[in-house]
């Protein structure tokens, strides 16, 4: 699996209007094709205000392919040209990554990434470590996947992703797992391989 994501840092007294056009632009997506489109608000941590459209699909030839239909989906080109004509946000991406460890839960509604900078020789040690982390979290409800860079501007880089159905029950695996002796010694052991430079909490919004 693929995931492309748009992120929007809205203007000041415009975040309701981005939410709409995310809310439009995900329709479009997910009716061209998509695996399945997720519209997130950034709540804390990096880049928190921020909004993230995630659209996924199954691999590059997938995702070329849904990009061409709503390049050329009528509805789009109206989206494009309402927001040209009055901007909401300044819109970045989409960037592109891969799945490469994990399974994701599409009913998962709050997720906690953390992005490690990492070399890609260290690439395969650390999806080594992602079964060990999921039989730990998954006691709690907590999904866990790890994404690498495909198309994006920071390629030396992997983001775990934390997720469950709501933030009571992040919060939740947090208190109970994350802050075990058992999980911050995996967490330690990732440190040998990259280094945690930021992270982020966000929830979906409709």
């Amino acid at each position: 699996m693929w995931v492309a994501r748009r992120i929007s840092t809205p203007h000041a007294g415009k975040t309701e209007i981005v939410k709409a056009r995310m809310r439009t632009a995900a329709g479009i997506i997910a009716r061209n094709g998509a695996l399945g489109v997720s519209t997130m608000q950034v709540i804390a941590g990096h880049g928190a205000g921020t909004m993230q459209l995630l659209s996924f699909v199954e691999n590059m030839s997938h995702g070329s392919k849904v990009s061409m239909a709503v390049q050329t989906d009528p509805s789009w080109a109206a989206l494009m040209a309402d927001r040209e004509s009055s901007p909401a946000a300044e819109v970045v991406g989409p960037d592109l990554a891969r799945l490469v460890a994990g399974t994701p839960n599409p009913a998962n509604k709050a997720m906690m990434v953390r992005e490690y900078v990492l070399g890609r020789e260290n690439l395969q040690a650390a999806v080594a470590m992602v079964p060990d982390l999921q039989k730990l979290t998954s006691s709690v409800s907590v999904n866990t996947t790890m994404w690498a860079p495909v198309i994006g501007s920071e390629m030396n880089r992997v983001s775990v992703v934390y997720s469950a159905a709501d933030l009571g029950i992040l919060g939740n695996g947090v208190d109970e797992v994350g802050m075990s002796d058992t999980f911050q010694a995996l967490v330690t052991e990732a440190a040998k391989l990259g280094t945690l430079d930021r992270s982020f909490l966000m929830t979906a919004f409709q």
